[in-house]
C-alpha cells in the first residue's frame, strides 16, 4: 500500500492545473492500483508490485509530481495470512521465541 500526503502548495498546484493533473491520471493508468482512497490530506493506493524497480516506477510520480515523502506499507490478502503467520512462527523459533 502507498501513502502519500502532498504539501499544501502542491496540492493547491494540482487543483489549479490541468496539466499536472492529466499527468497523474497517466500515472495512475500506469500503476494500475487494484483500489484507491482520497481524504482532503492524504491519498492511498494498493498496487500490486513483483520486484523492487517495479515498486519504484509506481512511486516515482508521488516525489516528482507532488515532491512528497511516500509511505509503502506491505499488504496481504485474506488467503496468504495464514503462510505469513506460518513463516513468522517458523522464524521466531530459530531466534528463541
Amino acid at each position: 500500500m502507498i501513502e502519500f500526503n502532498p504539501p499544501v502548495d502542491a496540492k493547491n498546484s494540482f487543483e489549479k492545473s490541468p496539466d499536472l493533473q492529466k499527468k497523474m491520471g497517466e500515472a495512475i493508468e500506469r500503476m494500475k492500483p487494484l483500489a484507491a482512497w482520497f481524504t482532503f490530506r492524504y491519498g492511498f493506493f494498493v498496487v500490486e508490485a513483483n520486484s523492487n524497480d517495479e515498486l519504484t516506477r509506481k512511486v516515482a510520480p508521488f516525489f516528482y509530481l507532488f515532491k512528497t515523502d511516500v509511505k509503502i506499507s506491505p499488504a496481504l490478502g485474506l488467503d496468504e495470512f495464514p503462510k505469513v503467520v506460518a513463516a513468522l512462527g517458523e522464524e521466531a523459533k530459530k531466534y528463541g521465541y
